[in-house]
């Protein structure tokens, strides 16, 4: 069982990290959309019109990749963890209902509407449209995210036996952890997305230099990177504090922190050692994390002895996932404040050396919120519901074959989609796409 449990775990992980990079785009690009459209209605200046109907191009591709990767990874958690909703019918069952009929109703009829409205006109129909699909993709972040904070710090039930048995669903949904959770990750879709769109406006003007549509991609989306990237590291720190509040052994697993101490420092690096509980190779900054958790130089920061090792997560996965993430931030807020400062000397599409910069830090947010999932899900485990339920117990029971089988068709069928998606977006950037709804619906 443990190693099915392992392998499912790992399955899960890598389909959930693939799937979250376009959740993630959307949030970002719907409501680049509405702005893009709010100014075509105020300005009529037809580069926002142009903009609005290259991005919405895009954010068709992305969207059916999020739906069809969501609907997939929907039906893997029953098949890997059906022992998990099972427990939880009367708890977590009727958000995720909720979420696939907002999903589904919500963005999928105003999308049409976006696509299929009068292209070179105004249209309040089409403005209206977008903001509604924007509100659907908010709405839908708002049930995931509450519904992975309560499993980071379940509330409003009872447990009666092997399943929740719920008093308030006000309080499942909004959990102790979930509003600066919710929060955490808004901010990283609009971050991620400023330099996604910064990104491929980059290589659309290193091809098409003077073009219009990029040069105001590349305006936007540095501004928007640079506003977003020091929100996130304000909004981050408030978020580490909750969390050190409700679950200090996923803080002990992120920063490696083996023993309860004062005064400790933060590893810039370190290679953890599960067995011996023990880091080697520390590389520290004195006092530094309990500066940060604490507010105190001299702060009590609790470490990972304090659990039976069976209780431990991974740490090294946490440890290096959380320190990906950390460094993806800076340098996206690094290459914004040299965009912002190069923009007010010069034009930015005469620094080529900057748009090649700017292509390269295309992914960096992506990077970032896969990173940080990925440490906040191996920071929880053993635990599915945190302190409550382990992911032994909700394990389906399959043969190590069946679960491996599973994991490299997911892997195959994943990878495929990904290069198709990557291929449409590129002959879409480059005005080539052959697919009539790319090249002509929103021309």
């Amino acid at each position: 069982m443990d190693l099915v449990a392992n392998l499912s775990r790992l399955q899960f992980g890598l389909t959930a990290g693939f799937h979250i990079i376009f959740p993630t785009l959307l949030i970002g690009l719907s409501t680049y959309l509405c702005l893009l459209y709010w100014r075509w209605l105020r300005t009529d200046d037809r580069v926002y019109l142009d903009s609005y109907n290259l991005w919405l191009r895009l954010l068709l591709i992305i969207y059916v990749v999020a739906a069809i990767t969501g609907v997939a990874l929907s039906a893997q958690l029953d098949n890997l963890f059906g022992g998990f909703y099972r427990r939880l019918e009367d708890t977590l069952v009727p958000f995720r209902n909720y979420e696939l009929i907002f999903a589904t109703l919500l963005e999928g009829g105003c999308i049409g509407v976006m696509l299929l409205c009068t292209q070179n006109q105004r249209s309040y129909k089409r403005f209206a449209a977008t903001l509604l699909f924007t509100f659907g993709i908010f709405l839908t972040a708002f049930f995931v995210v509450s519904r992975n904070s309560w499993m980071n710090t379940p509330a409003g039930f009872t447990w009666n036996g092997d399943h929740a048995e719920v008093f308030s669903a006000l309080q499942v949904l909004l959990n102790p952890s979930f509003p600066l959770r919710y929060l955490h990750m808004i901010t990283a879709g609009l971050m991620a997305s400023s330099f996604f769109i910064m990104g491929l406006s980059a290589y659309r003007l290193l091809r098409h230099k003077g073009d219009r549509v990029a040069r105001k991609g590349m305006h936007i989306g540095m501004t928007a990177g640079l506003i977003f990237s020091i929100a996130q590291f304000v909004i981050g720190d408030l978020h580490g504090l909750d969390v050190y509040q409700h679950q200090p052994m996923k803080i002990a697993a992120l920063e490696g922190q083996w023993e309860t101490e004062r005064g400790a420092g933060f590893k810039v690096f370190a290679l953890p050692d599960q067995k011996n509980a023990s880091n080697r190779y520390e590389v520290e900054i004195p006092y530094a994390l309990s500066l940060v958790i604490k507010h105190d130089p001299d702060g009590e920061v609790r470490g990972l002895k304090e659990l039976p090792p069976a209780e431990r997560p991974n740490v090294a996965m946490t440890f290096f996932s959380f320190r990906i993430m950390i460094a993806m931030a800076i340098i996206m807020l690094v290459t914004a404040v040299i965009g912002v400062w190069i923009r007010r000397r010069a034009e930015i599409e005469s620094k080529t050396w900057y748009l090649r910069l700017a292509m390269l830090t295309a992914p960096a947010g992506l990077i970032a919120v896969v990173a940080g999932w990925s440490a906040a899900e191996a920071g929880r485990q053993p635990w599915t519901i945190y302190g409550i339920v382990k992911t032994v117990q909700t394990v389906t029971t399959q043969s190590n074959e069946q679960v491996i089988a599973s994991l490299l068709i997911f892997s195959v069928s994943y990878t495929a989609l990904g290069i198709l998606a990557l291929i449409a977006i590129r002959q879409v950037l480059l005005g080539r796409s052959r697919l009539p709804i790319l090249r002509e619906a929103c021309a």
